[in-house]
């Protein structure tokens, strides 16, 4: 009988274990219950009070999503890591057979832990779901994954081969140094181990974070907080910009100097070339535009903005110039200037004024060589008529060959002078390009 009684106790046990554990859920409930029996989540976790809690905070992932240079702001969506010792819990894990318990945030203590940085932030989960875990030896992991629109210090000197870094700080909002401080996690470095949790977006690459720990003060009240400091680097990929800003600017520039200084005779093209210059104008001044709209207003102007200002003044110059020479040309025809001396000889130098410098003297010397007739006679007064009539006829082809050969003077010097200055110009505007694009 004694046995009996024995027995039926022994299998009273097991099946009242066997129902308390078959969820799982009841132990993790119990264990709950000790772990919160006089908890205070409104006490920082210490025995001593003039124990200083260490919180290890670290980056899991980042995601850049936009960076805004003219705003001086990054959008970043990331996930970070904050973990400490609470030293009010802790159980035997052979006893509950668990050695991590999740519990909702608001059960315990937690760091009010802020991205100082920060002008705005979208927290992906409510604080009210959110959960942290704990390890039965006290130690507890919270997961904070937001999106961040942090503020960034731009330097966009080198645009659009710039590489920015922005300052990312986070740490307790309200506890000083003496009570917490904070340690950083490892340095990320742009590898395939990181590759799918840290990442850049379409226009920059994820160069890598660097983590430290800072201080900051609040003269008010001459305290000390302590933070982490994550400087977030990224680099620009400067394709599109190139492409769609860059070489189109020094094309329309380089077909511009070619339309300005090719030759031409005819006065009506030479002012359809100022045309052209100011239509080009015009058009880098609508591009810059466009890179100031997508810069900050600062005092330095980036190194593409520097480019296209640059191919500006090279075309202002190439129309001044066009201007110059159409007016050199103009002023010519219609006053009749006779060729000088030295624009012979540059001519003669450039291998065009055997011909013109032998006709043109024969010009100038054709009447003193004229052969006269004299007649006598009844046909004397005829033929001294016909003779002045003749005389005439030729003074007129003269002064017609004259005029034809000093406007060919003038079309082969100025022919010369656009060729010169087209070299000049295409040449300076490369070495300007070369310059600016490859600082």
């Amino acid at each position: 009988m004694g046995y009996l009684v024995k027995f039926l106790f022994f299998k009273l046990i097991i099946f009242s274990e066997y129902f308390e554990n078959t969820d799982g859920i009841t132990v993790a409930e119990k264990l709950k219950d000790v772990i919160m029996r006089g908890y205070d989540n409104s006490i920082r976790p210490v025995i001593n009070e003039r124990d200083v809690l260490s919180v290890n905070i670290s980056l899991n992932s980042m995601s850049v999503l936009v960076l805004d240079p003219a705003e001086e702001t990054v959008t970043f969506s990331s996930e970070f890591i904050l973990q400490w010792q609470d030293q009010f819990i802790s159980w035997n894990k052979s006893e509950y057979n668990i050695t991590w318990l999740k519990l909702k945030e608001s059960f315990l203590w937690t760091p009010d832990t802020t991205v100082s940085t920060s002008i705005n932030t979208n927290y992906l989960i409510d604080s009210d779901e959110r959960y942290v875990s704990v390890k039965h030896d006290g130690t507890v992991r919270q997961s904070m994954y937001a999106v961040f629109v942090n503020l960034c210090d731009m330097n966009v000197d080198k645009f659009p081969y710039d590489e920015q870094t922005c300052m990312v700080k986070i740490g307790p909002w309200t506890y000083t140094l003496q009570e917490v401080t904070c340690v950083s996690g490892p340095d990320i470095e742009p590898n395939e181990t990181y590759f799918g949790d840290f990442q850049g977006n379409s226009e920059w690459d994820f160069e890598g974070i660097i983590a430290s720990v800072g201080q900051t003060e609040d003269p008010d009240v001459n305290f000390t907080f302590s933070e982490v400091h994550f400087a977030l680097t990224v680099k620009r990929r400067p394709q599109f910009y190139v492409w769609v800003l860059l070489i189109p600017t020094y094309i329309i520039t380089v077909v511009c100097i070619f339309g300005l200084f090719t030759s031409t005779a005819n006065h009506g093209l030479r002012e359809e070339r100022v045309n052209l210059g100011i239509t080009t104008l015009l058009s880098s001044a609508v591009i810059l535009q466009i890179v100031a709209n997508a810069m900050p207003k600062t005092s330095e102007l980036p190194l593409l903005g520097n480019f296209i200002l640059a191919e500006i003044f090279v075309v202002a110059i190439g129309v001044l110039f066009a201007v110059l020479v159409l007016t050199l040309h103009q002023r010519a025809h219609t006053r009749e200037w006779k060729p000088p001396a030295w624009m012979l000889w540059i001519l003669r130098m450039t291998g065009s004024s055997k011909f013109l410098y032998r006709n043109i003297t024969k010009i100038r010397h054709k009447n003193s060589t004229a052969e006269r007739v004299n007649y006598t006679g009844e046909g004397a007064y005829l033929f001294g008529n016909l003779d002045e009539s003749l005389q005439s006829v030729r003074e007129y082809i003269q002064e017609e060959d004259r005029d034809y050969f000093r406007e060919l003077t003038y079309i082969k010097f100025f022919d010369r002078l656009d060729f010169l200055l087209l070299v000049i110009f295409q040449v300076g505007n490369a070495l300007v390009t070369l310059f600016l694009v490859k600082q």
